[in-house]
Parts: structure tokens; sequence; C-alpha cells
């Protein structure tokens, strides 16, 4: 693999397909249900990928079709949760399995990556300015948490839990640089990355990579009237995850243009820099608000939901209705442009969500399932 290819496929489509192949964002059941007399068993599944430029499910193969960044900064965010678990009364106690992700990339580095892929040549001077940055993790991990109640039907609930995870893993890429083309006998690159990875293998590493992390959350659940009421979840509130001997590797490429290949490709003559280290980082990860609130009327509700997740805000507006074998529901999202799909009854609730019904160019794919049992 040439130098020039290394940068561009790991540096940026990678980094844009870890974010991509891995909430649904809205479900019927907004906060954790509570045990009213005795125990509550529970399994909760929540999936949900969006992307502002193209399907994920395109990333490693065909840029031509379906590619449509924004003007600007494109966002693609992941949100991936598992949980099983049981309650008694005002506890709560649960193994659950996560992974976020987010992944920034300015229009100008999508153009350059798509025009490298499909292999043709500028028609016209052009220059590209790159920079990308992605961030992920997951965790597994035991939660426990304990609703608090103020009093009557119209006083606040609140439900507060804290989770401990076992190696959790990360990664966290930022890549920038130019790249200017004039003609096909002058065109110019420089590029540099800084790659943390926890996964990361390479000759001659010292240690094994070692991690801990917790995390706490908040819910609140406020009926105010027979007809309002107020919701409002914080996940991650106070956060802390450590590694010890997280490997990372930096590096930075200067190329000049020497000869085109019979496809059209660049081949350079690069200057190719790197180093490989191991060392100890401290983070906390982004907190996400989620706020909803609904009107609830004979077999009618409507709701408004705001969730701020990784630095954007995701409104949504549903309604739903009663119906003979439960409830259903239509929500839309307006900062993805897609719409979601929802039934739920006394103990099962399903919500599905997409921008297009072709899921294979779908830039919104969302996925939950929630089970609940009283005994």
């Amino acid at each position: 693999m040439s130098a020039s290819r290394f940068f561009f496929l790991l540096a940026v489509a990678q980094a844009s397909a870890f974010a991509l192949f891995n909430q649904a964002q809205a479900s019927d059941l907004f906060v954790s249900e509570k045990a009213q007399d005795g125990w509550i068993a529970f399994a909760n599944i929540d999936l949900w990928d969006a992307s502002d430029f193209m399907p994920a499910s395109k990333i490693e193969g065909d840029w031509n079709t379906d590619f449509s960044p924004r003007a600007g900064r494109n966002t693609s965010l992941r949100r991936y949760r598992a949980e099983l678990g049981a309650g008694y009364k005002d506890w709560r106690l649960s193994l659950e399995a996560r992974q976020d992700g987010m992944l920034t990339a300015s229009a100008s580095t999508l153009a350059f990556v798509r025009a490298y892929k499909l292999g043709g040549l500028p028609q016209q001077p052009v220059s590209y300015q790159l920079d990308a940055q992605m961030q992920s993790w997951s965790g597994f991990g035991i939660r426990a948490g304990r609703w608090f109640e103020f009093g009557s039907e119209y006083q606040p609930k609140v439900f507060a839990s804290v989770v401990y995870y076992t190696k959790p893993q990360y990664r966290a890429v930022q890549a920038n640089g130019a790249a200017d083309y004039i003609d096909r006998q002058h065109y110019s690159f420089s590029a540099s990355e800084i790659d943390a990875n926890s996964r990361y293998q390479y000759l001659f590493r010292q240690f094994e990579p070692e991690a801990t992390g917790y995390s706490s959350s908040l819910e609140l659940d406020w009926k105010l009237n027979q007809v309002w009421r107020i919701q409002y979840q914080l996940d991650d509130a106070f956060n802390r995850f450590a590694w010890k001997n997280l490997p990372e590797l930096q590096q930075s490429l200067n190329s000049a243009v020497v000869q085109y290949d019979s496809r059209g490709y660049l081949n350079y003559q690069p200057l190719l820099q790197g180093r490989n280290s191991q060392g100890g980082r401290s983070i906390s990860v982004p907190a996400t608000h989620t706020a909803r609130i609904s009107y609830a009327r004979q077999q009618w509700e409507f709701a408004a939901q705001v969730r701020h997740f990784y630095g954007e805000n995701l409104p949504e507006f549903s309604v739903s209705k009663d119906v003979a074998y439960g409830r259903v529901s239509v929500d839309l999202d307006t900062r993805y442009k897609s719409i979601g799909l929802g039934w739920n009854n006394d103990w099962l609730s399903l919500h599905l969500q997409t921008d297009k019904l072709n899921l294979a160019s779908a830039k919104v794919l969302g996925l939950g399932v929630q089970l609940h049992r009283q005994f």
C-alpha cells in the first residue's frame, strides 16, 4: 500500500467507517420502569446511527452514489446500548453494554476522499482543507440505581444511577492537512494525524493497556397534572475514564507528485514520519441531555423532545394514540430528517427509525426494543 493511500484511507475514510458502521432516539418508555410493589425484570436494546453525508453501508464501497454532504461541518453520530436487569421496589440492578461515538469532517475533506476513491483528476485547480475528528468509546459494566419520590402522583420522581465499567475501549483520531491541485504536473499534499487507540497493536509494544471507568445518570419524571408531563434524562452526568499504557500513533506526511498511474492515481515520493508511544490518559465523555414535554388527552398524546448529544441538538416531535392492542406512535426527527414508528403495550415496546424506505441508502437507522415484566 502506498503511503498516500495509507493516510487517506486510515486517517479519513477509515475513521469515517469506524464511526458510522457501528440510540433508538425515541422510545415510548422514556424513563426507567419502576417496580410498583414487588419485582420487575427488564431488557432494553437501543441502537441508532445517523450521518450527514452518506449511508453507513457504503463507506467502504461506492462513493459515486448517495453522496450528499452538507456545506461546512458534517457530523455522524452513533449510540448503541443494551441492558439486562431486575428491580425491587425503588431499586434496580443491571448489566450494561454500550458504545458511543461521533465523527466530524468538513465538506472539503469528504470531497477530497471521494475524488481519491473515484480515481479521477480535477478538471480545474482546486484546494482542499483537510479536517476530521473522531471519538468513540465502549464499555461493559454493572449499573445500580434507586428511585426517589417526593409525595403524591403530581410530584416529581427522580431516578439516580451509577455504573462501573471494566476494561473500556477508546479511540480518538484527529487528522488535519491541505491538498492543492493546479494541473497534472503540480500537486502537493501535507497532513498529520494523531490516533489514540486502546486496541492498536504494533511491534515491540511493551505493555498491555489497562482501563477503568465510571459514570452516573439522572432521570426526572414529573406529571404536572392529568394532561401535562415533563421528563428529563442526563446521561454521563459525572464520569471519568482512565487508561494506563494507552497506545498512540503520531504521523505526518509531506509529498510531491511526480507522475500518475494508468488509473489516474497519484504516485508520491513522500516523507513519512511517525512515532508509536504508550502513556496515561484520563477523559470525561460529553454528557447527554434529553428533555421531553408531552400533552395527553383521552386516547392521544403529543410530545416535543430535544436531545443534546456530542454537541448536536436533535429535536423531535411525536404523536401517539391508544389502539385496541396497545399504543402506536409516529415521530419526526428534524435534524437528520428521519421518521420513526413505534408500538407498545404493558410489557413490550418497539421502535423503528429511518430517513428512507430503501435501507441501503438510508443515512439514519434506529432500532429500539424494550421488555419489562412485573412480578
